[in-house]
């Protein structure tokens, strides 16, 4: 039997830290909640061992945090978190997406076109998770063609972080469609080779929630006084 047929199974505990991500992305499980070790071993079937496990997992991962002698919660994600999500996102895409331009060949524009279709997909049927998951797959396919596997390691690293930004700027948007439509443009400019043109739409992209952010920040300070 080749490699290739070999089916890699996770450990138990990183299904658990999985699926306790996509309640966390899904809201099914909010920001600030408790996670009671023994009601997830009973509610998975597991141990609670696994349970702690996947709890380091997701600790690692800065997604929950111990609290001594209080318990384990789902860290709550401030507005400096979306700060430095936006700085670090800009300071990282930018140039790898710059680097992975020349890489970009028929084949691989195919697959970016498809992601996009099924953007567009997810924006007719106004699934938000759908499209975050899509824009991750985006994001990470030209990241990864970068070339530099130091840039390609520390993005996969914020995988998490950067999920879990993008499940706050549905309230940034007009709809579902103009978070798809700037994927289509973004991907229209990468198809052009146009390097500064690429540098420029990526942080556009990234920085339009800052400056919707700022606005309201800045209205609040108004409103207070």
């Amino acid at each position: 039997m080749g490699d290739d047929n070999i089916i890699v199974q996770k450990p138990l505990s990183e299904l658990i830290a999985d699926q306790l991500k996509k309640d966390i992305w899904s809201e099914s499980i909010k920001f600030g909640d408790r996670l009671l070790e023994t009601d997830l071993a009973e509610h998975f079937d597991v141990s609670r061992s696994t349970i702690r496990e996947a709890f380091k997992i997701l600790e690692t991962e800065e997604l929950i945090v111990s609290k001594a002698r209080k318990g384990t919660y789902v860290a709550d994600f401030t507005e400096q978190d979306l700060n430095e999500i936006i700085e670090l996102r800009t300071l990282i895409e930018s140039q790898a997406f710059k680097k992975a331009m020349p890489k970009l060949d028929e084949q691989q524009l195919e697959k970016l076109k498809k992601i996009t279709e099924q953007m567009k997909i997810k924006a007719d049927e106004h699934d938000w998770n759908g499209l975050f998951d899509l824009d991750m797959e985006f994001h990470s396919f030209v990241v990864n063609l970068c070339g530099n596997a130091r840039i390609v390691r520390i993005y996969n690293s914020l995988q998490v972080q950067i999920r879990t930004f993008l499940m706050h700027l549905d309230q940034y948007y007009s709809s579902p469609q103009s978070f798809y439509r700037e994927h289509e443009e973004l991907l229209q400019t990468l198809i052009s080779k146009d390097k500064d043109a690429v540098v420029k739409r990526v942080s556009n992209h990234i920085e339009y929630v800052e400056e919707k952010l700022l606005g309201v920040n800045d209205e609040n300070r108004v409103n207070a006084n």
